[in-house]
């Protein structure tokens, strides 16, 4: 009797092989994009440093240059992250100096901020009494200069309305023995035309 070797199906094992490669091809394709897409979709905003704003304020000093008095400006250091709180870091170091010889300042000595706010319609600026003392019309025009440039030192076209011990300046108010009188709102053009330019 003779006895034929069959040879094992070869059917099962190609099956078993091409299912293997399927897999692995759809592992890989899944990794891939596990790497490649969902972390531009999982990435929290929270893992991002975000710096904070940086303002620059000026102080604007006194100087006297070919014979005229002109206004310089000088950039402070502060890490405020708000407007607000850089201009108050800006008249903190503008109202801290003397007047001295070189004529530096014109604001009287212990003149201090009341308040600053800024809102819609401008930069509002209280100050103590003792800003009224002392000097003359040109003295008054360039103290009200160098608080109205230290104020729009981060946004030049902004509008100032100053008062002294929570009462504005005007009219009814007039800074001063000499009597200076401002129109509102203060701003840097308008000021410079009416009292700053030569006439």
């Amino acid at each position: 009797m003779k006895v034929h070797n069959r040879s094992p199906n070869p059917t099962p094992v190609i099956i078993g092989i091409t299912l293997f490669i399927i897999g692995v091809v759809q592992i890989t394709a899944l990794w891939a994009l596990t790497r490649g897409i969902i972390p531009s979709f999982t990435k929290a905003p929270s893992l991002v440093e975000v710096q904070p704003a940086k303002f620059n304020p000026q102080i604007y000093q006194l100087e006297i240059v070919n014979n005229q008095i002109q206004l310089t400006p000088k950039t402070i250091d502060t890490a405020a992250v708000s407007p607000q709180i850089a201009l108050y870091d800006a008249f903190d170091q503008l109202l801290s100096q003397s007047p001295a010889f070189d004529l530096t300042t014109t604001i009287p000595q212990d003149t201090q901020l009341l308040d600053l706010n800024i809102s819609e319609h401008g930069i509002y600026v209280n100050l103590s009494g003792e800003f009224t003392q002392g000097g003359g019309s040109s003295s008054m025009i360039y103290r009200v200069a160098q608080v109205l440039y230290t104020a729009t030192s981060i946004n030049p076209q902004e509008s100032v309305f100053l008062s002294v011990e929570g009462i504005p300046l005007n009219e009814e108010y007039p800074l001063g023995g000499e009597g200076l009188l401002l129109e509102y709102p203060l701003t840097r053009q308008q000021f410079t035309q009416d009292f700053l330019l030569p006439e």
